[in-house]
């Protein structure tokens, strides 16, 4: 086909390809059936003829056109390409010699279309997503449009687009838009795009979540001596190190430069705390060498909890969390910091008031609500209890806190040992008000823990006991854990508290184990039932062979006391099958059943461990 008629030829195309180019519309239907759209079409002329043919071989996607005996007229650049065909070979021959499409029943397009615009030729018929078998190469799916020309040779015009193709296009776009192009962590604009939804969701039960500032200590020192280069790689090296630290839930992003920030998804400040002390453990660890210059590198970590509020800004969690990293770096660096929440026209003494009488109020009048949360058996071992760890919640602005949220608030005012009592209160009353059982004999232990002011409590045996006399509750039903620091911290308050409770009868747990191998010259003279296993080793077991290798020694050290294991923080089944293939005996976390309300499992007399 000659240059001028190929420019007569676009100029009849024209009208017909672009309304179709320009509107990138969505195909709506898979369906192998064609849609009726228009009956007119668009009248446009141009007046750059010379640049048809560049214009017509830049379309997304294949035309074709053919006449009415069904014979191919033209056929572009991207057509040739899809069909794997020459123009030469194809211009002349029948249209079902050269195009070969199928519908969702393998049954030959091309001639029903030619079929259909012989009876409908004033119609444009659309294909959702029809199969194209190339001369050469594998099959493909591509979206079909088919028109005849307003010309007197009635043309018919096949215009064609790979679906797959396209789909691809845009992921790669949408990866490019959110994502940084150095570490392939989200980038500002979609963190903060993913932060917004979570900041203004209030939906559900409330949960506490944490935002975390990061900022590389001795980037610029790198980056300067070493060059760009360098620089470029410690940035990569850092964030696969963040990416392993945080759990699958968790986002992390490059905000730019060495500032690097992570959102922790129904996380307390106390947990975020373990989670980043461990990054800077992974980071002191790391030796970043470049040209034979070895360098060690460390990190200044800001926190800020929140609780979900429309109330709440974006742009003032970015600033309380960037004033804690400023200040863990002021601090000396190499550290974690903890924003603490407070509105500065209140004074300190204000707000202690404050939190104190609304614990005051909610131990009076019964405000707290008590949680439970399962622990599954892990080898199928026919226990004959079920597990559930007790949880507090407080009702605060038709909210319900966390306890990282009032806890810290409790234990600066010296009320924490009161708080235990009234939960340890609640239970037994519960527990002797709802016989928990179910058809197979199972019974159910509830695990309570222990604050360093309980243990430090020199009555709080005597307290327990009364309690337990008073509702005629037995004591094996009932385990109560101490936390590996408080324990070592006052060991020989801890070692008399659970000797009597163990002569009590009752079960007792070390919480946290792990954290501080010191603890292995105590724990043997205590009389302990379960070691759980603290959480920071657990949520990076599947991708840290040094948490397994932990965590498998925990367990040992346990099968040699005769104790059973607990893993906390077990939040996806690859943890959970590890878990049972070390051999763990128990496991906790959300994977395994998040908390709910006690009166549930009262109602329900008992509750399913999922």
């Amino acid at each position: 086909m000659s240059m001028w008629k190929k420019i007569q030829h676009f100029r009849d195309l024209y009208p017909v390809v672009l309304p179709w180019v320009k509107s990138s519309r969505k195909v709506t239907s898979d369906e192998n059936k064609p849609k009726s759209l228009s009956s007119g079409l668009f009248q446009v002329k141009t007046n750059t003829p010379d640049s048809a043919e560049w214009i017509l071989e830049a379309l997304a996607g294949g035309v074709l056109t053919v006449n009415k005996q069904g014979k191919v007229l033209y056929i572009n650049h991207s057509a040739q390409q899809m069909i794997g065909s020459t123009a030469k070979k194809a211009v002349g021959k029948p249209v079902g010699e050269i195009l070969d499409l199928e519908d969702s029943q393998g049954n030959a397009l091309a001639p029903k279309i030619m079929e259909l615009h012989r009876s409908h030729p004033q119609h444009l018929l659309q294909f959702g997503r029809v199969k194209l078998n190339p001369h050469e190469g594998d099959s493909c799916f591509v979206e079909l449009h088919t028109s005849f020309l307003q010309d007197k040779d009635k043309t018919l015009v096949f215009i064609f687009r790979d679906v797959q193709t396209d789909r691809r296009v845009i992921n790669e776009l949408y990866q490019q838009a959110s994502h940084d192009a150095l570490t392939g962590l989200m980038n500002r604009r979609s963190f903060e795009e993913y932060l917004e939804q979570a900041v203004n969701n209030e939906a559900g039960e409330l949960r506490t979540h944490v935002l975390v500032s990061i900022d590389l200590d001795r980037f610029k020192t790198v980056n300067d001596s070493c060059g760009h280069q360098a620089g470029d790689e410690l940035l990569k090296q850092a964030s696969h190190i963040f990416q392993k630290a945080v759990r699958q839930s968790d986002k992390v992003a490059r905000l730019g430069g060495d500032e690097f920030a992570i959102f922790l998804e129904g996380c307390e400040v106390e947990k975020a705390r373990r989670i980043m002390d461990g990054v800077l453990v992974e980071l002191k660890n790391h030796q970043f060498s470049w040209e034979e210059r070895v360098f060690s590198i460390s990190a200044s970590i800001g926190l800020v909890e929140f609780l979900p509020s429309s109330a709440l800004s974006v742009k003032t969690l970015f600033s309380d969390a960037d004033k804690a990293c400023y200040t863990a770096k002021a601090l000396g660096r190499g550290q974690t910091f903890a924003h603490i929440n407070a509105d500065d026209s209140y004074h300190v003494e204000q707000r202690r008031t404050d939190w104190g009488k609304l614990l005051d109020l909610a131990m009076e009048n019964d405000r707290f609500i008590l949680f439970v949360q399962p622990i599954v058996d892990l080898q199928a071992t026919n226990d004959t209890y079920q597990h559930y760890e007790v949880l507090l919640r407080l009702p605060f602005r038709k909210h319900l806190l966390s306890p990282g949220s009032f806890l810290p608030a409790a234990d600066r005012l010296d009320m924490m040992g009161r708080i235990d009592r009234w939960i340890i209160r609640r239970v037994l009353m519960t527990a002797a008000e709802n016989k928990f059982h179910d058809p197979q004999g199972i019974r159910t232990r509830f695990m309570i823990n222990l604050s360093s002011q309980a243990v430090q409590d020199p009555d709080l045996f005597g307290f327990i006991e009364v309690q337990m006399k008073e509702f005629g509750t037995d004591p094996v039903l009932f385990c109560f854990e101490v936390s590996e620091s408080v324990a070592i911290a006052n060991f020989m308050q801890t070692k008399r508290l659970m000797m009597a409770l163990d002569a009590l009868g009752c079960h007792l747990a070390l919480d946290n184990f792990g954290s501080g191998f010191s603890s292995l010259n105590y724990v043997r003279e205590l009389p302990l039932a379960y070691l759980k296993i603290d959480g920071n080793f657990v949520h990076n077991l599947v991708t840290n062979a040094v948490d397994a290798a932990m965590i498998k020694a925990v367990h040992e050290v346990g099968q040699v006391m005769q104790l059973k294991t607990i893993a906390e923080l077990v939040e996806d089944s690859e943890t959970m099958s590890q878990l049972r293939t070390i051999g763990v005996d128990y496991a906790q976390g959300f994977h395994c059943g998040k908390p709910f309300p006690f009166l549930r499992l009262c109602e329900s007399g008992i509750a399913d461990s999922r």
